[in-house]
């Protein structure tokens, strides 16, 4: 018992050093991007209206100046230690002599609370922590092992972009990868989440400004944050290493710096809102419409105050150029790199390196089976099934929203006088939804809209905080959502059990051998294969950021390049000489979606695998239906 309460105590010792490491690293991180952001921003004509605001959008410009400084490594073939460190340092002296730059601010007026909002900053706090909790977790997101992680390791490794065959997911726009790419420089993908959870800090700073600045007698700012952090699928993403967070930031900044842009029209602000709606469409194609209803905004303003149409010319052709200059490096990577800049989506119009007709249709076929169907009724049932019906990791829409937006959104309608601001931004987050809904129906893809909606949540109690019996009624609807809502968080938190390890009475090791089924696997390969191996992966989920051996796995449709094999060869060795020819030494698969019920293989396509399997494949390793077979 002595021995065992010693090695406890040093292990915990262990974990709490290497979690203050990652807490520092994620500190220098945060001053890093809004020391070069907060430079940037110095040299401009603005007046901030607080100091907060000016943290926020140094943060914001720092992360997209960092980010392709970063990218810029990428291009050059210059990720390798010098150069990487050379570049930090450059970065952290250019931070300093931005922190050293003062910023004009204007005098900022006290706000008070109300006794809802304590309430609120309680049960906000013991989400953050929760999900603080998980974000000392090793990474188990699906698609941060998939491509959040495993495309900049990949680049780390290679010390610049490059095809990455059979990741189309790579082929995205990475913008906020590049910072996780820092991360795992640092050896740390702790850290990588860490950012992450960071840009949830930082939306919700946001938030507070938009309803203090914006929506100038939004009372509930804390409320409205409480609502979007408790959304189940904002709190599952808010721990792991994706990047739908950066684009809620980059979103939420932009309408923020249009709203400021129409009170003073100053040409800063305009650029502003032109970079941060670029850098949104630089982390994620679902943001690509935010530059067009950008367009719209600055229409709709010039019609309201008269400005001529020369004005008004020069005034769209400022902003698209910023949101271009911030959103198009990635596209222009990906048109060199597979010849789509939209690569792998309007394959009919580009066409793509290592993507084939089949793969294009089926992926096609995919995003319009994602969500509860597409005929008209579906579509009227929409917000219903989206609020009441949606689930995690499936195919109804991949997600949980709850039914906070249904139940309170109604009371718009009563309201007599909708302010500008509340105006522009219910229109914005419509249209957004209304393309969403014709496209893929993915809930991650909507949290752009939620701090917007939940502020606007947080607009509708102000404006009825007056009429007790409908006040009392809203906080109920409230109330209940997020009753609804903690209780698939709580599911959640209780699942992962995150506790043992992030304090260090459970090892990485097991944590990961619990949660990852495939996990055992890929560790397996990692220390018994040799380091020249090259492995075939099928219908291993593609977690190619655990494996440190040359891989090769089909990112989606996992058996389509083994099914190809099968079905232009008729002899064992020919499939053999196939594989071989592509450099593989081992294959790794899933017998129960290869060969069993679920596998997408004809019945001759499986007796000529089993043929080629016993004649030319010896078995290594065995664990479950997993397979681990080497080339003879």
């Amino acid at each position: 018992f002595n021995q065992f309460s010693s090695f406890a105590k040093e292990t915990m010792q262990t974990t709490f050093l290497q979690h203050g490491i990652t807490i520092l690293l994620l500190t220098v991180w945060c001053l890093i991007t809004m020391g070069v952001g907060r430079l940037c921003l110095s040299s401009t004509a603005i007046r901030f209206t607080s100091r907060g605001e000016g943290l926020f959008l140094s943060a914001g410009t720092g992360l997209i100046i960092t980010g392709y400084a970063v990218f810029l490594l990428g291009v050059t073939g210059s990720l390798d230690p010098s150069g990487i460190g050379l570049l930090l340092i450059s970065l952290a002296l250019i931070s300093v002599a931005g922190w050293l730059r003062p910023i004009r601010t204007a005098p900022e007026a006290p706000h008070g609370s109300s006794v809802w909002e304590l309430w609120a900053l309680l049960l906000l706090g013991i989400l953050l922590l929760a999900g603080f909790v998980l974000t000392l977790t090793p990474e188990i997101g699906r698609d941060a092992l998939i491509y959040h992680l495993a495309a900049p390791k990949l680049y780390l490794f290679h010390h610049g972009f490059y095809f990455i065959p059979g990741n189309a997911f790579a082929g995205y726009p990475l913008l906020g990868e590049m910072h996780y790419l820092l991360a795992l420089f640092l050896q740390n993908d702790i850290l990588a989440k860490a950012m992450n959870y960071a840009l949830l800090c930082g939306t919700l700073f946001g938030m507070g400004l938009f309803a203090r600045h914006v929506l100038q007698n939004q009372h509930f700012p804390s409320l409205s944050m409480l609502i979007f952090v408790s959304i189940p699928s904002v709190f599952a993403i808010s721990h792991a290493a994706y990047n739908d967070l950066f684009v809620t930031f980059f979103t939420l900044a932009a309408i923020y710096s249009f709203f400021r842009w129409s009170e003073d029209r100053l040409t800063a602000w305009l650029l502003i809102f032109g970079l941060f709606s670029g850098s949104a469409a630089a982390c994620k194609y679902t943001a690509l419409l935010a530059t067009p209803l950008g367009c719209l905004g600055i229409l709709w303003l010039a019609k309201r105050s008269g400005n001529g149409a020369r004005e008004t010319l020069r005034r769209l052709a400022l902003y698209v150029a910023a949101a271009l200059i911030a959103g198009s490096p990635f596209y222009l990577k990906n048109w060199i790199v597979t010849g789509n800049p939209f690569y792998p989506f309007f394959y009919g119009l580009f066409g793509g390196k290592g993507w084939e007709p089949d793969q294009a249709r089926l992926y096609d076929l995919l995003i319009q089976n994602l969500g509860m169907g597409r005929t008209l009724l579906d579509y009227l049932l929409l917000p219903w099934n989206l609020s009441f019906r949606a689930k995690m990791d499936s195919l109804e829409f991949d997600g949980i929203l709850g039914p906070i937006f249904l139940l309170a959104l109604p009371f718009l309608a009563a309201l007599r006088r909708w302010e500008t601001p509340l105006r522009m931004t219910l229109t914005y987050t419509l249209l957004t939804f209304l393309f969403w809904a014709s496209s893929a129906q993915q809930i991650r893809y909507l949290i752009p809209l939620f701090p917007l909606l939940a502020l606007v949540v947080g607009a509708i109690l102000t404006r009825y905080q007056s009429r007790k019996n409908i006040f009392g009624l809203l906080l109920c609807i409230v109330a209940g959502s997020l009753a609804f809502n903690g209780y698939h968080i709580a599911r959640e938190f209780i699942k992962i059990d995150p506790l043992r390890v992030a304090v260090g009475l459970e090892s990485r090791d097991h944590f990961l051998s619990r949660t990852l089924p495939t996990y055992t696997m890929y560790r397996f390969v990692n220390q018994a294969l040799p380091s020249d191996a090259r492995i075939f992966l099928i219908y291993m989920k593609n977690y190619t950021f655990l494996c440190d051996r040359d891989c090769y796995a089909d990112a989606m449709f996992e058996a389509h390049t083994l099914q190809k094999i099968l079905r232009e060869e008729a002899f064992p060795d020919r499939v053999r000489n196939r594989l071989k020819a592509a450099g593989f030494t081992h294959l790794l698969y899933d017998e129960r979606y290869l060969l069993g019920e679920p596998s997408p293989l004809s019945v001759e396509e499986k007796q000529l695998f089993l043929a080629f399997q016993n004649s030319h494949l010896r078995n290594v390793r065995q664990q479950g239906s997993y397979r681990l077979y080497s080339l003879i």
